[in-house]
């Protein structure tokens, strides 16, 4: 499915949406549908149904979707998402202080010195 067969309009479903910018994404990013199926506990046949749009996305799939990703669920819902725009979420995925987003505690805070 590509943005030219989904034609925007008032009619436009939030479904289309999230798999237009779905299949914008995994274009994008070089991920494979394969792994975003796995992430999200789907068969391949139920992920191309969902990215053709003949199958309806749950809130938990798009949301498994957006943490697949590493993207804010709200680039999954928009609909004037550009691939540009596409490619800078992903660019800076959800963290970009080289630790894959893993949370570190400063100094100071070793378990040792916590109280805990």
């Amino acid at each position: 499915m590509t943005m030219l067969d989904i034609q925007p309009s008032a009619t436009l479903r939030r479904q289309d949406v999230v798999a237009m910018n779905t299949n914008m994404i995994l274009s994008n990013s070089g991920l494979m549908k394969k792994d975003l199926a796995r992430a999200m506990g789907l068969s391949p046949q139920s992920m191309a149904s969902r990215l053709q749009s003949k199958a309806d996305w749950t809130i938990d799939e798009t949301c498994a979707a957006a943490d697949f990703f590493g993207v804010p669920l709200m680039a999954l819902l928009d609909e004037n998402l550009t691939p540009a725009k596409a490619m800078e979420y992903i660019k800076n995925r959800r963290s970009d202080n080289g630790n894959d987003g893993q949370l570190v505690a400063g100094q100071g805070f070793e378990p040792w010195t916590s109280g805990l």
